[in-house]
Formats: C-alpha cells, sequence, structure tokens
C-alpha cells in the first residue's frame, strides 16, 4: 500500500514538473538569449487572472525584409496607449515568444522555478517516507 502512495507520489511531482516548467524554460532562456526591439502597441487586452498584470498585443520587426511578428506582452507599471512605443526582449528563435522589458526586472519574472524546485522537494520528501516505512 505505502510503496503504491511513494509511486503515487513520484509519478504526481513528474507531471507537475512537466506541466509547469515549459514556461519557466521560456523565461529562463528569455533571459538569457533574448535580444531587445522596439514594438508598438497594438491592443490592450485584460489580464489573464483578476489581479495579474495587463496584457498588450503588440507588433514588432526583427529584420527590415521580414514581416511584423506580433506577442502578447504583460504590463505591471504602465499601460501604453495604442500606437504608442514601448521596449521588449523577444526570444531569437521564437520571436512570436516576448516579454516587456519593465516585467522582466520584477522579481516574479521566472518564479516558476523555484515553485518546481519546492514541488520535487515535497515528493521527494513524501515518496522517500512512503517507501521508507513500507520496508
Amino acid at each position: 500500500m505505502q510503496l503504491g502512495l511513494g509511486i503515487f507520489c513520484a509519478v504526481l511531482g513528474i507531471l507537475s514538473a512537466l506541466l509547469a516548467t515549459p514556461r519557466a524554460r521560456r523565461e529562463r532562456r528569455l533571459r538569457k538569449h533574448g535580444r531587445t526591439a522596439t514594438a508598438i502597441c497594438r491592443e490592450i487586452l485584460n489580464p489573464a487572472e483578476p489581479e495579474g498584470p495587463m496584457r498588450i498585443r503588440c507588433g514588432f520587426q526583427v529584420e527590415p525584409h521580414r514581416g511584423e511578428y506580433r506577442a502578447v506582452v504583460r504590463t505591471r507599471e504602465r499601460v501604453p496607449q495604442v500606437g504608442e512605443e514601448l521596449r521588449i526582449a523577444y526570444d531569437p528563435e521564437d520571436p512570436a515568444y516576448a516579454e516587456n522589458l519593465d516585467c522582466m526586472t520584477t522579481a516574479s519574472f521566472g518564479r516558476e522555478d523555484l515553485i518546481m524546485a519546492a514541488v520535487w522537494v515535497v515528493t521527494y520528501l513524501v515518496a522517500a517516507s512512503c517507501v521508507a516505512t513500507a520496508d
């Protein structure tokens, strides 16, 4: 019974890591390899969460001969008006993934890594204690 519980806890930890890591990986990559650009605010969207940051659809060009990329970025400090410029960082491998430079400077940017570390530690401790009591 405890061995089954230990396996269940381990599988739960792995599934939670797989669900949370894509965003954390993208944010980490953006911090490391992101390039900056000037974007134009195209549309102001509602926040994804009620107390969360406002979202802005913006357009920017990476290279003159390529078309305009569109991305949705978050902002906490100041919401630009439609047509106004803002500074963003974009992923050179996937320019559609971008973030407002103002948001990247906050402590909450990339916090998913800390949450996942805590989930893994708790899952490991619970699974290890379940397996230990099974013996």
